[in-house]
């Protein structure tokens, strides 16, 4: 009898496979940044005031400066004059040993005795010229700034493709052979 063997042989294939790899490498972003603020200048000038007391001075019988003047130099030129004469009309006293008299206790009773009363005069005294002139206020703004300088980051990468390498180790193949099988 007569006998078929058929043997197959299988396709191999032998597989290399290289992975795709991707290298990145980053540079973070930089950011310089340098403010000024902003200012305002201000300033305020000085408002003048005026007042004028020529009103006052003549509601109670005062003269204007000028002549006020005049006669308190006057007033005290007299009382200059006065003193003197006082003094030495004092010293006169007081060198006159011959006379047995305390001079000193009779200059003393002579100069307490001439105590003046004030006089007191109730009058209407008019107001003074008051006048105010405001000077506005002055300012000056000045804007911040903002300065900066930016560096972005950076991104660098290495890509390296993926492989897929296919060999064949083993083609196919069918064997068929007939035996002779005695029984």
């Amino acid at each position: 009898m007569l006998q078929l063997n058929i043997s197959t042989q299988t396709t191999r294939l032998d597989y290399n496979i290289q992975n795709a790899r991707l290298n990145l490498q980053t540079t973070r972003p930089n950011l310089q940044m340098e403010t000024t603020p902003s200012t305002l200048e201000m300033r305020q000038p000085y408002g003048e005031l005026t007042i004028d007391s020529t009103p006052c001075r003549y509601s109670i019988g005062f003269k204007n400066n000028t002549d006020f003047a005049r006669d308190n130099a006057e007033f005290g030129r007299q009382t200059a004059k006065n003193a003197i004469a006082r003094i030495v009309e004092d010293g006169d006293k007081l060198a006159a040993i011959q006379n047995k008299t305390n001079a000193i206790a009779d200059i003393a009773a002579k100069n307490s005795a001439h105590t003046e009363i004030p006089r007191v005069t109730l009058a209407y005294v008019a107001l003074p010229n008051i006048s105010y002139h405001a000077e506005p206020v002055q300012f000056t703004p000045i804007e911040g700034k903002i300065n900066y300088n930016l560096e972005p980051g950076k991104v660098q990468g290495d890509y390296q493709p993926g492989s897929v390498d296919i060999r064949v180790s083993q083609y196919p193949s069918v064997e068929i052979s007939v035996v002779d099988v005695k029984v």
